[in-house]
């Protein structure tokens, strides 16, 4: 799962959007196999909170960007993106 989420992020870098998406399916797919592991194993599951609270961190972080984004320059286009620009 994680290498399909890294294929989409690499193939797929034009919008914001898609990127922010496929970084989403990668934390996921990265959450799931850590839960997983913390049940096979029988440890807490406390790390997995805290991996899934600071997903949910980066998440609004990436989404806020983006619309920040989108009201200055009008798009969510990478290309069109200069950020060396004062």
């Amino acid at each position: 799962m994680m290498f399909v989420g890294t294929w989409i992020y690499i193939s797929k870098r034009k919008h914001l959007m898609n990127m922010l998406i496929s970084l989403e399916y990668i934390v996921l797919s990265i959450f799931l196999m850590l839960v997983l592991t913390s049940v096979t194993t029988g440890l807490e599951t406390y790390m997995s909170l805290i991996f899934l609270v600071a997903s949910v961190c980066e998440g609004s972080l990436g989404v806020g960007l983006m619309v920040g984004m989108v009201r200055s320059h009008g798009s969510d286009y990478i290309s069109g993106l200069n950020t060396l620009k004062c």
